[in-house]
């Protein structure tokens, strides 16, 4: 009987990422029986769930430091589960911090019971944002760390951390083509807004979205709203949109399908602003937190480099609103220019070729790099 595989993830964007790599590794190596922590995504690929996905994710450092004694006797729990299972391959997917503190915790009990198995981490730390010295946490932690985006590796290196990179599955995707010229003679303009996957970010961030869309309309434009939610969060949104003229959209699969329609979007800053810049969709992010978290991001993030796509292709493809900056008004006035240009679609599509040109490392699909990069831990069945 072959041994299992554990992998981990703690939110919506990791789940997907996982869900590709499991699918990837069962196509090339033969399907494998796969046991950790992850979502819905995962779960249609065979991952038997040991925990709620949505327990390993805190929002803003006050909600990290409350959380951490919960988090360290989950993370207790998964090694629990890890010795008893011995998996012949650990990943963990995001979640740095959990996954940093799981990782070593792991470490540790291995060597005490004289058996081991690799660690493998996907998604790299955002040095480039945060600074060099968080690269260095995960140096004789993991046995190697798969990078999304093809400059990441040579920031590891140095501390002789094996970093492979591996591109990013959304960037296989093909933009999805609409006909445009039918959208452009729509009486109305369609925002769509993605204010995060997370319920606090639902709170801070949504209502200046939808005072923006207000003030637009107040202001003469006739726009039609759409909020992209997952099923989990879909009530607390629609505490928040009632009385207001916004329709929610539970997320169906085809995300790029309705940015493919829309003319432009309002988002938090994150992964989703990846998956638009490569659909060519214009628009604006912002995001909001809470004040401890913002004095200590403040000083430790360079904000000009949260956003995906801007830190990518160095210069900005979506203007950034942090915090007190990510007012209605604000959102409002730069939607509206986005709104107003004529050759914001035109300026989105080149970005979104020059992305892609990034991000496929020359390969013709996802799986002919992740798969090179797991084959030492795998043979086929």
């Amino acid at each position: 009987m072959q041994r299992p595989v554990f992998i981990l993830a703690g939110e919506p964007s990791g789940d997907q990422l996982a869900a590709h790599i499991m699918r990837s590794v069962d196509d090339k190596f033969g399907r494998q029986a796969w046991f950790g922590v992850g979502g819905q995504q995962m779960a249609d690929v065979g991952l038997e769930s040991l925990a709620e996905m949505d327990d390993l994710t805190v929002f803003g450092f006050g909600s990290a430091l409350s959380a951490y004694p919960r988090l360290l006797k989950l993370a207790d729990r998964l090694v629990e589960e890890v010795m008893r299972a011995r998996p012949r391959l650990v990943i963990t997917v995001d979640v740095k911090g959990f996954s940093l503190r799981f990782a070593m915790r792991l470490r540790r009990r291995m060597a005490i019971e004289g058996w081991s198995a690799p660690i493998v981490h996907c998604v790299a730390p955002t040095v480039w944002a945060w600074g060099q010295w968080r690269a260095k946490k995960f140096a004789g932690v993991v046995d190697r760390l798969l990078c999304l985006f093809p400059y990441e590796p040579a920031y590891f290196t140095p501390y002789g951390i094996d970093a492979a990179f591996i591109g990013h599955p959304e960037a296989f995707n093909p933009r999805v083509e609409t006909d445009r010229t039918k959208i452009s003679r729509a009486p109305h303009k369609t925002v769509l807004l993605f204010p995060g996957s997370r319920r606090s970010e639902i709170d801070l961030i949504l209502p200046p979205m939808l005072g923006a869309i207000a003030r637009l309309r107040s202001a003469g434009s006739t726009v039609r709203a759409y909020i992209l939610s997952v099923p989990r969060l879909s009530r607390r949104i629609e505490s928040i949109v009632a009385n207001q003229d916004a329709e929610i959209i539970i997320n169906d699969g085809d995300i790029s399908g309705h940015m493919a329609k829309a003319d432009a979007m309002i988002a938090a800053s994150g992964t989703v602003t990846l998956q638009a810049a490569l659909q060519a969709l214009p628009g604006v992010t912002c995001y909001r937190t809470g004040l401890f978290s913002a004095l200590v991001g403040r000083c430790l993030v360079d904000l000009d480099k949260v956003v995906l796509p801007n830190a990518i292709l160095g210069r900005q493809v979506y203007p950034f609103m942090f915090q007190n900056a990510a007012t209605e008004a604000k959102l409002a006035k730069s939607l509206q220019m986005i709104l107003n240009d004529s050759d914001a679609k035109n300026t989105a599509k080149a970005a979104a070729e020059e992305l892609r040109q990034h991000l496929t490392g020359g390969k013709n699909t996802f799986a002919n790099l992740v798969t090179p990069a797991l084959e030492a831990w795998f043979q086929r069945s």
